[in-house]
């Protein structure tokens, strides 16, 4: 027989011991990790400490820190602070909207308020189909952008919202000062209707890009976390910041009546909304690669190496960290950035249209069926095919079938090569042009192993980039010799 005695320690998802079983105890009894001795001389400590841990299971994530990334702490500071802000001053936002709505005039009436909230309703129902259309597969890929696009779009929703009813006093006029007098002036509802419009939209944008640092926060802890949870206790927070916005703001709302304090006053809070909004962002390091990112991590990862291919330097790829201190919040993902070291490119308006139709690289210059067979035969062992305009540098990459988050991120590298050849290689010619773009591919072929290891050691997650959004057009090349053993088989 073994022996008897045992000691289970039981912890939680963070790695804290929760409770010790022992031995010689009443059986599935829990002993208190810490010394009842301990308790009793330091009761003011473990009370603070039982409030701390009560407030903890409630609003932080199951398993916190360990479960969540490094910046999770430092975004939901701020996103307290801006959600603080936005509740106070969405109040002032609703007291305007029942102001121009009659509250408090005896002549005003509801139904004209039903119908104006029914116009109001169908305006946002409608734009947020339309931004669901537009806007769905660049939500995930450019998450930090859209995170803050949402707020400025709620702050908008907002202003509208606060000068409805001033607008009801004043018309367009043609001739000036454009502005005139009137009296239940149109521009009231439209002012209505692109608040409603704004604010639809800020929820559409919000809800994706939301979910894609939730899955952020909760996939690149130290221990995988549960998305649901983190979400959950998110929204916890939120409803506890915008409770107290409520309070706070009940009570500014009956010290500040003029239009000129509620502007004032209204002004700040936006700004500090904003700001609190802007420090958020730039505190996340998204550890998958769009676009922006690639190209940061790519051009210093290059910079190791000379002309020749040889290291300068042991290859390296910046750290998320280091790349989001490098991040533009809005940029256009389509354009190839290059550093001001790079002379002429820094300036040059470089762009590349990832993942597009076949049909980009056949026309407008009408290639020939001998030029296109050249470009499918120098890419036949890739799962895209690059081309690219000369006078204009805009690149077109096209995806075949079975492509993956590797494929992109060496078509986006590829995309970055041929500009630095261009400035020393002339295209007179097609020929000209293919040499360029196979130079390149050596080129990328022979650093893109190095690359891909770097980034991984970095802390990047290479397989799961986000380059390309949403389902693109691919293609499947068959040339006339592979048709002709297809036939011989049959």
């Amino acid at each position: 027989m073994p022996s008897a005695s045992y000691v289970v320690r039981e912890t939680d998802g963070s790695g804290r011991i929760t409770a010790t079983y022992t031995s010689g105890g009443p059986k599935h009894s829990r002993d208190a990790v810490i010394e009842k001795s301990t308790h009793e001389k330091h009761s003011t400590t473990r009370s603070t400490h039982d409030w701390r841990r009560l407030l903890g299971n409630v609003f932080l994530p199951e398993g916190y820190p360990y479960t969540v990334s490094s910046d999770y702490l430092q975004y939901q500071i701020w996103n307290a602070l801006q959600a603080f802000c936005s509740s106070l001053a969405g109040l002032f936002a609703s007291r305007a909207v029942l102001q121009g709505h009659g509250v408090g005039n005896a002549s005003a009436s509801a139904t004209n308020a039903i119908l104006l909230t029914v116009i109001q309703d169908a305006f946002s129902r409608l734009t947020t189909i339309v931004a669901g259309y537009y806007l769905g597969t660049s939500l995930y890929p450019e998450a930090k952008t859209y995170r803050l696009l949402a707020d400025i779009l709620n702050d908008t929703a907002m202003i509208c919202d606060t000068l409805s009813p001033h607008l009801a006093h004043f018309s367009f006029s043609p001739s000036y000062p454009f502005l005139v007098p009137a009296t239940d002036s149109p521009l009231r509802v439209v002012a209505l209707c692109l608040s409603g419009g704004f604010r639809s939209l800020c929820g559409a944008v919000a809800g994706g890009s939301k979910a894609a640092l939730t899955v952020h926060f909760a996939t690149a802890g130290e221990r995988p976390g549960d998305v649901g949870d983190l979400s959950a206790k998110d929204g916890s927070k939120e409803t506890v910041l915008a409770l107290l916005g409520m309070l706070c703001g009940t009570v500014v709302l009956n010290y500040v009546h003029s239009a000129r304090a509620t502007y004032v006053v209204l002004f700040s809070l936006i700004f500090c909304h904003l700001a609190a909004n802007v420090a958020a962002v730039r505190v996340i390091a998204m550890r998958t690669f769009n676009r922006q990112r690639a190209s940061i991590a790519w051009l210093h990862f290059r910079s190791c190496f000379d002309e020749e291919g040889n290291t300068t330097q042991k290859p390296v790829v910046f750290s998320p960290t280091s790349v989001s201190r490098c991040e533009r919040i809005f940029t256009d993902a389509s354009r190839i950035h290059f550093p001001q070291d790079r002379g002429l490119l820094s300036g040059r308006d470089i762009t590349c249209s990832l993942g597009a139709p076949f049909s980009s690289i056949t026309g407008p210059e009408r290639l020939n069926d001998a030029q296109v067979a050249a470009i499918l035969q120098l890419f036949a062992a890739e799962r895209y095919i690059m081309w690219y305009n000369p006078d204009r540098l805009h690149f077109v990459i096209v995806l075949k079938e079975g492509h993956g988050a590797h494929d992109h991120l060496k078509a986006w590298a590829h995309a970055h090569e041929v500009p630095l050849l261009c400035l020393v290689w002339l295209q007179r010619s097609f020929e000209d042009q293919l040499d360029v773009v196979r130079q390149g591919l050596k080129r990328v072929s022979r650093r893109f192993p190095a690359f891909l290891e770097a980034a991984r050691a970095a802390g990047w997650k290479t397989e799961e980039g986000v380059l390309v959004g949403g389902s693109p057009v691919t293609i499947a090349v068959t040339t006339e010799d592979a048709a002709e053993e297809d036939r011989k088989h049959v």
